[in-house]
């Protein structure tokens, strides 16, 4: 089988091994900084960019906060930098220090690159991610320990020696696995319990309710809806207030990249576009969208894809 023999090679043995680590805070973190991450990346759709890949432009803005677009070896490249040459005003600048991993370069901003900003004080999206994985992390090991702890309601093992300790952490294993496990080391007979409480106050419902408010605040800071939210519990004035909201906090960064992509198109001649993904219209509530991973470009569905389910003429 096609999985089996995969975990058999040595990529597959990694795999397994973080599969073992993975109820860990630290796991647990990094998986949520990669998914928040790829999430937010699906915001803003860029459209006719030519050389320079739609994902190059988003990440560079949400990872430093702004994105230099400049031309190398005959084609436009989406740049990380940093600023030099200073102004009247702290946060202008009159240069672009460009970086790639084959080039770097000093470039005059507005005449040989343009630096689109990700918000208009050029915050990254780093912070915000950060946050709310931080707390999306600790609820999945809160999550976990709910879980196992419900299997075992004795208090913590305390280990006098060390084949104690050894006995102690295989029974543990076996539990964490959901396996029967048999004490028969003797040495076992000295272990004493302390009397400490390891469940949560939570039930494992409210646990799941906290990571689902977690991922909806997250989408709303970024001015997203969330599909978890119930707008049939929501009178409208709340609805169009909340709406309301959420499009002012997205509305500062699609101005910043309308706006760069307009000075894009004004010093190099091209025709670059870029919109809110179609996914987060509030106005269509049933509006189908195609998401091409290759390109991460959000494409419309034919009509002909769209209209299968019409009977045929």
């Amino acid at each position: 089988m096609f999985l089996q023999d995969l975990f058999s090679t040595e990529t597959g043995q990694r795999m397994n091994k973080w599969a073992r680590e993975n109820s860990t805070f630290n796991a647990c973190y990094m998986y949520w900084r990669e998914q928040l991450f790829e999430r937010i990346m699906r915001l803003f759709v860029w459209e006719d960019t030519g050389d320079v890949k739609p994902k190059e432009i988003e990440q560079r803005l949400l990872i430093n906060g702004h994105c230099g677009i400049a031309e190398f070896k005959g084609e436009l490249t989406a740049f990380y930098g940093s600023f030099n040459g200073v102004t009247k005003y702290m946060d202008e600048w009159t240069h672009y220090n460009v970086r790639c991993p084959i080039y770097a370069g000093r470039k005059e901003i507005g005449k040989e690159v343009i630096v689109i900003d990700n918000t208009s004080i050029r915050n990254s999206a780093m912070a915000l991610i950060h946050h709310y994985a931080i707390m999306l992390g600790h609820t999945e090991v809160t999550l976990v320990n709910t879980l196992v702890n419900a299997r075992d309601s004795g208090g913590v093992p305390i280990a006098q020696n060390e084949k104690q300790k050894q006995s102690i952490q295989s029974y543990l294993s076996k539990l964490f696995n959901g396996q029967y496990g048999v004490v028969t080391d003797p040495s076992m007979i000295g272990v004493t319990y302390a009397g400490a409480d390891r469940h949560t106050q939570q039930d494992l419902m409210e646990i799941i309710e906290v990571r689902e408010k977690l991922i909806k605040s997250f989408y709303s800071d970024i001015g997203v809806r969330s599909a978890f939210e119930k707008r049939n519990n929501t009178v409208m004035a709340e609805v169009e207030a909340d709406t309301s909201l959420l499009l002012l906090n997205i509305s500062d960064m699609i101005h910043c990249r309308e706006k760069g992509a307009e000075e894009v198109n004004k010093r190099f001649g091209t025709n670059w576009k870029v919109h809110i993904a179609e996914e987060i219209d509030y106005n269509e509530e049933n509006s189908r969208i195609q998401f091409d991973t290759a390109t991460q470009i959000h494409v419309k569905e034919s009509e002909d894809d769209t209209d299968s389910t019409k009977p045929a003429d």
